[in-house]
């Protein structure tokens, strides 16, 4: 029984993430971007027939790019919390956390990139 409790309590701890990310891809536009590039990749990977070290450097280029829009996303709604006027030094915060998202895709791109080119210039024998 006590097993079962640990397993459900486990469960239950679930729930806040997956309304988080729910409320993230309702409310956020750029996610929507980052959905279909996160499905096209993963397309890739099985239409490429990538190995595993390949598909596990795309895999984690997708889950980069989703960490970091999520926390971009916290800083932002904590921030319009705290001080809903406008302000500079809260714009400089707001700017450089949409600068680790955009790094982050830019590793995503480099990473699909080279991927799709190096499996293109494999030979088909």
């Amino acid at each position: 029984m006590k097993f079962f409790n640990f397993f459900i309590g486990r469960f239950k701890s679930l729930v806040p993430a997956m309304q988080g990310t729910l409320f993230i891809i309702k409310n956020e536009k750029n996610t929507w971007i980052h959905l279909l590039a996160s499905v096209f990749a993963i397309f890739l990977i099985f239409k490429l027939k990538l190995n595993y070290i390949e598909s596990l450097f795309i895999f984690s280029a997708i889950f980069l790019v989703w960490v970091a829009e999520i926390f971009n996303s916290a800083i932002e709604y904590t921030l319009d919390f705290i001080h809903p006027e406008k302000n500079p030094q809260i714009k400089i915060i707001k700017d450089i956390s949409a600068a680790g998202v955009l790094f982050s895709a830019v590793y995503a791109l480099i990473v699909a990139t080279i991927m799709i080119i190096a499996t293109m210039s494999k030979p088909l024998y």
